[in-house]
């Protein structure tokens, strides 16, 4: 598949994802009332925050592994195998945990936290990570457009009252679950021959290849969700409503970057094994985007104020200074994407992308609690730490791709890549082995 029809698959899947809850808030907010839909957005906040844990970040490392393996049907038939046992042993911990914490440590009851555990569930039947590396973003977008498109008539036609949260909470995390039935047709012929070969060695390798990916996820998860628990925990859930409100506009700008990143990684990843040159050459050939995230800043600043009011009404009007302060973290997500995500990730920098991210969430947790203490309004207290969090990874990221992938430039092409130099060195041994040598220590993974 191209890179246009792969990054058009992904706009209508990441569209159909940013659709979906958008058409449900004002519904949402009006039916359940200022009160219920802050215990709906804390309730799918912790499902989400849970499906972290089950995905284990293989939608990174798992990604990575079958991006480079692509033409190799039996490789990917057994990692496929291996990640979908994986990830169902860890779901099962999870359930077991928060079950352990509902009604304690979490403000949610067990029945609640167990409907939030279907999207858990979900992300083990609907391997998301295997159509993007594989460049078949086409299945994944048929199965999220008819699982999004059923939640929305369930949820409009079966959540009438207040009384309905379990219902509406059941609703959403159930997505996954739909999304992963209707991509077994396209999943059977690709994985179902590799359980044969899963053992417990096979699990284990990939909780040890995959850790610093789990980190990843982990972190990003946490970003996107922490803000509303860490606002409810310092404001009570009307404040958790007004933000959700706020973070919904900004998170429907996600979805774009979501598709440069899934467009251009597997890409990447193919690139740095067999032609790291073209890689770089491919992410600098996506410097253009921040154009973009410059545009969705301008009109979450702008026009999102106004949207708010005619939506969701006066009694979300606590949500405009929010969305203001929030207003920048499209561009910054966007940057940070091109420097950290495809150049950092895989260009031999793991171990600092996973220690910049870890970094990113302590800082994030630092600034949100003491600017809680002096700024009269949490919900911006939050915001600002978030933005701040963007700033740190942005300033290292974009040290690393300045300092490093400048210096990869520079250094003579591998093999193949130039006939010109390739007839150079066939005339220069000597010059040839320093020069594979020095190549080899730069693509060296930091493992």
């Amino acid at each position: 598949m191209s890179l246009r029809k792969q990054a058009t698959s992904l706009a209508i899947m990441h569209a159909a994802d940013v659709l979906q809850p958008l058409l449900i808030l004002p519904y949402a907010g009006r039916v359940l009332g200022p009160l219920q839909f802050g215990q709906f957005a804390y309730a799918v906040s912790i499902g989400t925050l849970a499906a972290t844990f089950s995905e284990y970040g293989f939608h990174w490392t798992a990604q990575r592994a079958a991006a480079s393996a692509r033409q190799k049907p039996a490789v990917i038939a057994s990692l496929f195998a291996e990640v979908a046992v994986t990830k169902s042993i860890l779901c099962l911990v999870v359930i077991a945990v928060g079950l352990a914490a509902a009604d304690g440590v979490l403000a949610l009851s067990k029945p609640l936290f167990l409907c939030t555990m279907l999207t858990s569930a979900g992300s083990i039947l609907f391997p998301a990570w295997l159509f993007i590396a594989l460049e078949r973003a086409w299945q994944a977008a048929v199965a999220v457009v008819v699982a999004r498109s059923l939640a929305l008539a369930c949820f409009l036609t079966m959540v009438t009252s207040p009384a309905r949260l379990e219902l509406a909470v059941t609703i959403q995390a159930a997505i996954p679950l739909v999304a992963g039935a209707v991509s077994l047709p396209f999943v059977v012929p690709i994985g179902l021959d590799g359980f044969r070969s899963v053992t417990p060695s096979r699990i284990g390798m990939q909780l040890r290849n995959g850790w610093r990916g789990f980190l990843f996820s982990l972190v990003e998860r946490a970003l996107a969700t922490l803000p509303v628990p860490l606002v409810e925990h310092f404001a009570g859930y009307v404040a958790a409503g007004q933000y959700s409100v706020a973070e919904k506009f900004v998170g429907a700008t996600r979805p774009f970057f979501r598709v440069v990143s899934e467009t251009f990684l597997p890409r990447v990843a193919y690139y740095a094994h067999h032609d790291p040159a073209a890689g770089l050459a491919l992410i600098r050939s996506s410097w253009p985007t921040l154009l973009i995230g410059a545009a969705f800043s301008l009109f979450l600043f702008l026009f999102a104020p106004y949207v708010i009011i005619i939506v969701f009404g006066e009694q979300f009007s606590g949500a405009i200074p929010i969305v203001r302060v929030l207003s920048v973290i499209p561009v910054l997500v966007n940057a940070n994407i091109l420097t950290s995500n495809l150049y950092m990730f895989n260009y031999g920098h793991e171990r600092a992308w996973a220690s910049l991210t870890v970094s990113g969430l302590l800082i994030f947790l630092a600034a949100a609690y003491f600017l809680s203490l002096y700024l009269l309004n949490a919900a911006t207290a939050v915001a600002v730490a978030a933005i701040a969090r963007e700033c740190v990874v942005l300033v290292v990221s974009a040290s690393f791709f300045l300092a490093f992938g400048t210096a990869r430039t520079r250094i003579p092409p591998a093999k193949g890549i130039a006939n010109g130099w390739a007839a150079d060195v066939a005339k220069r041994p000597m010059l040839a082995l320093r020069a594979a040598l020095l190549w080899r220590d730069q693509l060296r993974p930091e493992r």
